[in-house]
């Protein structure tokens, strides 16, 4: 994980973790989070963020949140990736069409069935059924 965010961002979760231990069950939780967002001038951009969630926050809180956020500096949020110590990124958020267009640009195929190769990778974010054109999986 350390090669994916930068030592400050590390330094800054473990010192909150280390904070709030005291608090138990009642902690918030540090997520190390990678937000994908369009500024204003429409360029793709990338920032790395910590962030603490209230015992009790849902991710689609947390999500609306970011983007709120986001939104008041004039950006558009287009993915949330957490990253997590030892294990694989978990999507929380990916906006509709971003995959198609991340795909396009790195010269990849784009499935036919964009649903199907979600729940085949175990991406599930909290927008999935926005994502997947209003089906359930």
């Amino acid at each position: 994980m350390s090669e994916i965010f930068n030592a400050d961002l590390l330094k800054y979760a473990q010192v909150f973790r280390t904070m709030t231990c005291p608090l138990g069950d009642k902690a918030p939780r540090c997520r190390l989070l990678s937000v994908d967002y369009k500024n204003q001038d429409g360029v793709d951009c990338s920032q790395d963020i910590a962030v603490g969630q209230a015992p009790g926050m849902t991710d689609e809180r947390l999500v609306k949140l970011i983007q709120e956020q986001y939104a008041g500096m004039g950006f558009t949020v287009s993915a949330i990736i957490e990253v997590i110590e030892g294990g694989a990124p978990r999507a929380l958020y990916i906006k509709p069409g971003f995959l198609e267009e991340d795909m396009m640009e790195h010269g990849l195929p784009i499935p036919h069935d964009m649903a199907a190769a979600l729940a085949y990778a175990g991406i599930h974010p909290v927008n999935w059924v926005e994502l997947v054109g209003g089906t359930t999986a």
